[in-house]
């Protein structure tokens, strides 16, 4: 994959969602509010077209795959532009999306178990079954599990069903409000080690998938373990936000991070990027704070920075990786730009 893109967003496509996971930033009454459709498929590629920009587009809600013609829409962004995705692939939808779209231009799809969420083992296995077919197609899929304090006690078990199938689950930090508590900081320490010891056996596992990816996700899931201990305070470093990555709301609007910095909007085809990068004044997700803060908003070519890895960077990191060691991934204009490694 040869990912060539001036500019990602995080895009909130819809709010609406099948699940009600009991650790879901949304609340309920959210969730299950009424599916909002602001543009036909044709009015968002055509809006993302109109900006001369090449697009990575990580597709989230919400679930993406109940959008109403969500094959159709991805299949008119991938003529010009590349996706990733979240997504629970509980609708049936997701076996189109396997059929149609070039897998080329999707750089990976994070598939949570939401275990939760299929109370019967039936649909775990449906799941499954979806996560094979997307292989098979030659998808990069991340099977990732939210790790709750009872997720990390069914953790070892559920890590065997999954692995009788071929598949490993990579464990993903839990942030934010959960049963009274505030996690990450909650974890205990037993917790803690054994999330970090499950993260070197994800990265171990997933290594030919990185690899053929060439540039780390962006939902970089295998260094959550950064999140446990002393999470980076990103305020005040440069940022490429609002400059080479921007987020999308499901209106279209295009927003500096976690700002209220509007930027314009998609659909009405009036988005004005900033001129260069601008130190960062607020909080978003720690995944897009890690690639875009710093170092990663130097370096412009054409008015924004080349966002490709480099394939002999990748390839030594795969390899060190299925060596046992662990890599540590510098927020770079150049992703794997350098590592270190412990």
């Amino acid at each position: 994959m040869n990912l060539r893109y001036n500019v990602e967003a995080d895009w909130l496509l819809l709010k609406t969602c099948n699940f009600r996971c009991s650790y879901c930033f949304f609340p309920p009454i959210t969730l299950g509010a009424k599916l909002a459709v602001h543009g036909s498929n044709s009015q968002w590629a055509e809006g993302f077209d109109a900006t001369s920009k090449t697009w990575l587009l990580h597709i989230t809600g919400g679930e993406p795959s109940i959008y109403p013609g969500f094959v159709e829409l991805c299949e008119l962004l991938t003529r010009n532009h590349y996706l990733s995705v979240n997504s629970n692939l509980s609708d049936r939808s997701i076996d189109d999306f396997a059929e149609r779209i070039d897998p080329e231009r999707v750089h990976f799809i994070n598939a949570p178990v939401h275990l939760d969420g299929r109370q019967k083992r039936s649909s775990v296995d449906v799941f499954i079954k979806c996560v094979h077919k997307l292989q098979r197609y030659r998808f990069n899929v991340l099977v990732s599990m939210i790790m709750t304090p009872e997720a990390i006690v069914t953790f070892p078990e559920d890590m065997k069903y999954f692995a009788s199938h071929g598949l490993h689950i990579i464990p993903k930090v839990m942030r934010g409000e959960y049963q009274g508590n505030r996690y990450p900081s909650a974890y205990s320490d037993s917790q803690k080690n054994f999330i970090t010891k499950c993260l070197g056996e994800a990265q171990r596992k997933y290594a030919p998938v990185l690899t053929s990816m060439r540039e780390p996700p962006t939902i970089n899931m295998f260094t959550d373990d950064d999140l446990l201990n002393n999470p980076p305070d990103y305020q005040g470093k440069v940022c490429g936000s609002g400059y080479n990555f921007v987020r999308i709301d499901p209106d279209g609007t295009v927003i500096r991070c976690g700002s209220e910095e509007r930027l314009g909007n998609i659909l009405l085809r009036n988005m004005r990027l900033l001129q260069s990068p601008k130190r960062c004044n607020t909080y978003y997700c720690p995944y897009f704070c890690k690639k875009y803060t710093s170092l990663s908003a130097e370096t412009p070519s054409e008015g924004h920075p080349d966002t490709r890895a480099k394939p002999e960077d990748m390839f030594l990191a795969a390899k060190l990786i299925m060596k046992g060691y662990k890599i540590v991934y510098q927020s770079h204009a150049v992703i794997y730009h350098s590592h270190t490694i412990l």
